[in-house]
């Protein structure tokens, strides 16, 4: 007898697929952008108020310094004159733009207010981008200026030490708003709405002098928008505020002496309130 057996048929198994297809990686790349378009707006806010906040850290030092020098000096507020070596930064030189005092760390050395912190880094916001200087592309080592009326000069300083006389810039009422000599002499606004250092724009920036017509619809020297739309300022009793701008046309303003915005500049009255006021 013939016994058959039974033939099996051996089971092909389909090939292992090693690659994704279009479609599957077109759908990859779509949740990719939809994450990315969440989180970069996250991460650029994050950075910008890392950068306020070590602007603000560089103001705080440098107004400590600021108090600790006239603690030093029987309540005498160290010296901005203009165009002077014997103020808080060498004046001599300027850091405007094109200036080869845009790099010269001397000016900061020379200053009456380096041996109270000897951190070059803390002149400048870690914010402002390099600018062109000749060939090259640098940083500018001083973006930080102080109010005029902190230690500003007056006709008397220009008569004894020869220097530029600036208290004409609270005219009409420079007599009435001097230039403050002494910490004491900070009464009008109060030392915790006292107006001390900025970080100015580099479009006005070149001497250590920030200059707030107090009386005046002018913008004499214009603050940095580094930060966005609004700048670092410190004040007399230590502290240091980012101030977000309230009016569209201060982070567009390009140069010295603009009119102010009509009828009323939110902006400049609040640094003409931190500068010189009549009433608290």
């Amino acid at each position: 007898m013939q016994t058959r057996f039974p033939i099996y048929s051996q089971a092909v198994r389909p090939a292992r697929r090693t690659a994704f297809t279009l479609i599957e990686l077109l759908v990859v790349i779509a949740i990719i952008a939809i994450l990315a378009s969440m989180l970069l707006p996250a991460l650029a806010k994050a950075k910008a108020k890392a950068g306020i906040t070590r602007c603000n850290n560089n103001l705080r030092q440098l107004t400590l310094a600021w108090y600790m020098y006239q603690g030093d000096h029987d309540d005498t507020l160290v010296k901005n004159w203009i165009g002077d070596r014997r103020a808080w930064i060498d004046g001599t030189q300027s850091v405007g733009a094109g200036s080869t005092g845009m790099t010269n760390e001397l000016l900061i050395k020379n200053g009456l207010l380096y041996p109270y912190n000897t951190s070059v880094a803390i002149y400048r916001c870690p914010n402002d981008p390099p600018e062109k200087l000749g060939t090259k592309m640098v940083n500018r080592v001083r973006t930080v200026t102080m109010n005029g009326m902190m230690g500003g000069a007056d006709g008397l300083d220009a008569s004894q030490f020869g220097v530029s006389d600036t208290s004409w810039v609270q005219d009409p009422r420079a007599r009435e708003f001097p230039p403050r000599k002494k910490y004491s002499q900070i009464v009008s606004p109060s030392p915790s709405k006292a107006n001390v250092f900025i970080h100015e724009s580099r479009l006005t920036i070149e001497d250590g002098y920030f200059a707030v017509k107090g009386f005046q619809a002018i913008w004499q020297n214009l603050p940095a928008s580094t930060h966005g739309n609004g700048d670092t300022v410190s004040f007399a009793d230590g502290h240091v505020e980012y101030w977000r701008w309230l009016e569209g046309e201060t982070a567009k303003r390009k140069a010295w002496d603009e009119p102010a915005k009509k009828p009323v500049d939110r902006d400049l009255v609040r640094f003409q309130q931190a500068t010189a006021t009549l009433s608290e």
